[in-house]
């Protein structure tokens, strides 16, 4: 049983992966949060805080919501990873999620 990690990152780029929230695992699923700064993504050598300095608005965590919702349903179980490591960004965004998941309804 090994859950497949699903990402959100700037889409477009060369090394942007699509955004599919498949569940391989009855146990586990995942999403990683990168964020979605373009102008940083295909840097390299520069420190993690720079590539991924991204905030996230409710409006872009809110798209994840139904689908984290409905990997929890063949899961039981989702944690969401936030790569964002620029100064409090990934706890405010891993906050932001918690409202939305705790706030949504069909």
């Amino acid at each position: 049983d090994i859950p497949y990690v699903a990402v959100d990152v700037p889409p477009g780029h060369a090394t942007s992966m699509p955004s599919v929230a498949e569940v391989t695992s009855s146990k586990l699923s995942v999403v990683r949060f990168h964020g979605r700064n373009h102008e940083t993504w295909d840097l390299r050598g520069v420190p993690p805080n720079v590539r991924f300095r991204y905030d996230y608005t409710d409006e872009e965590l809110g798209e994840w919501v139904p689908r984290i919702k409905e990997m929890e349903r063949s899961a039981g179980r989702v944690h969401a990873l936030m790569n964002n490591n620029y100064s409090n960004y990934s706890v405010k965004n891993a906050q932001q999620l918690e409202k939305l998941l705790q706030a949504w309804q069909k």
